[in-house]
């Protein structure tokens, strides 16, 4: 006859292992907050409506206008080219 310790003890130790599991994912979660925006910002870029290569060079000569005259920093052009060129499709 089993006794009734054994599954008692069983559960508590899966119950503590999801507990630890738990606060791990809030840990993880916590400390990868500020990445979690620059993915939904880059994802909503994504979802956008696809742009003919025309209009995508159009964009790339109007971001390097901008940096030229000075309204941006070479980080922020250098990441706005980079998405840009990324629109670009090879046939």
């Amino acid at each position: 006859m089993a006794t009734g310790r054994s599954s008692f003890a069983k559960r508590q130790r899966d119950m503590a292992k999801k507990a630890k599991a738990q606060a791990k994912r809030e840990r993880r979660l916590e400390k990868n907050d500020p990445l979690e925006s620059e993915d939904e910002e880059e994802e909503a870029i994504d979802a956008g409506p696809k742009l003919s290569n025309d209009e995508v060079m159009a964009q790339v000569a109007d971001l390097h206008r901008r940096y030229d005259d000075g309204q941006m920093d070479l980080d922020t052009f250098d990441e706005e080219r980079a998405a840009l060129m990324a629109q670009i499709s090879v046939d």
